[in-house]
């Protein structure tokens, strides 16, 4: 009899975590265990059980991380939006913890989910993972960035696997996904300059793929990869996907990027100011990431873990959209 592979998924309960651990519960030759907090909401399990164990990623984890192979780090505070301690405790400090925890208890390989925003969005063109790290002037973007940094000291003791995935969408994304259906569903005026600039999409199943490539590679240990769906589209484009899916009229005007960006700056300080625990409907970030080019170049991931998306931007699109539909209705029920 094989002995099963034992792998602990940090955040097990969010987006990322969730599709990950219904994933890899799936194959017989893992052992698989969510991490999740006491107080975590599990709405994205369903009916299913996993395997759970209950502490925060500041908390002492040695005894936790004891008897796995592998640690899969997606826990993080992901926002646009917050103060600069909450994004440090969580981006920065859990990682360290968790790595260290992990070290001590001898797991041999982790994983660390971190993102494109590392690059910044100064304009990124088939960017690779050897540009200089520039990150926005935003919490998220530079605790993601430090963190990288803290955990490349630790790549001498444990094989240490850097995921940077750009733009992640799909299924069960209350944050992004959803809020981007509603917004171009209730209506979308116009675009940062017409939304000629490049994105790079990243639909959460080739995340997935990504990640069981990561965790089996004997290649490129120590290194960090970009994951996206493996092509860049115009933001026009994938608006106008998105909205043939929800069938709306997608967004037609051209909206000059200077002048949103100088609104978001002074919505954002009101907000501030203001102590608004949530963020002005415009951002610097978003405005921001989507005024230039934020393409990026999985090259790298293709030649050293085999990458190759299994899955198209547009099939994640339409099984966003069929999921985007369902979640409206659980909503107008208050079922959650």
């Amino acid at each position: 009899m094989s002995v099963k592979l034992n792998i602990l998924i940090t955040g097990a309960n969010g987006f990322i975590g969730s599709r990950l651990l219904k994933y890899f519960s799936e194959k017989k030759e893992l052992r698989v265990t969510g991490l999740v907090r006491e107080t975590s909401n599990l709405f994205r399990f369903g009916d299913r059980r996993y395997e759970l164990l209950y502490a925060s990623i500041n908390d002492p984890l040695k005894e936790i991380t004891k008897g796995f192979d592998a640690v899969i780090h997606t826990a993080a505070k992901s926002s646009d939006w917050g103060n600069y301690d909450g994004f440090y405790k969580n981006n920065v400090e859990g990682a360290v913890n968790l790595i260290t925890a992990s070290i001590q208890s001898g797991v041999r390989r982790f994983i660390h989910f971190s993102s494109t925003v590392v690059y910044g969005f100064k304009g990124n063109l088939k960017t690779p993972e050897n540009k200089v790290k520039n990150p926005f002037n935003n919490n998220y973007c530079l605790t993601k960035s430090l963190a990288e940094e803290k955990l490349s000291a630790f790549k001498e003791r444990i094989e240490l696997i850097i995921l940077r995935p750009s733009n992640v969408f799909g299924r069960m994304d209350t944050t992004f996904t959803y809020s981007f259906f509603k917004t171009i569903e209730n209506g979308l005026f116009g675009w940062p300059n017409g939304g000629r600039t490049l994105t790079s999409p990243c639909y959460v199943k080739n995340l997935v793929s990504a990640t069981e490539k990561a965790l089996y590679t004997v290649n490129g240990i120590g290194e960090a990869y970009n994951i996206t769906d493996g092509y860049d589209i115009p933001w026009s484009l994938f608006l106008s996907m998105t909205a043939e899916a929800i069938k709306v009229k997608p967004p037609r005007f051209p909206v000059p990027s200077g002048p949103l960006y100088i609104i978001s700056w002074v919505l954002d300080n009101i907000y501030k100011l203001a102590g608004s625990k949530k963020p002005p409907v415009i951002t610097p970030y978003r405005i921001a990431m989507t005024s230039k080019d934020y393409s990026f170049s999985t090259e790298k991931a293709r030649s050293l873990l085999k990458y190759t998306p299994p899955y198209t931007t547009e099939e994640g699109i339409q099984e966003s959209a069929g999921w985007y539909h369902e979640y409206k209705k659980i909503l107008d029920g208050h079922l959650y």
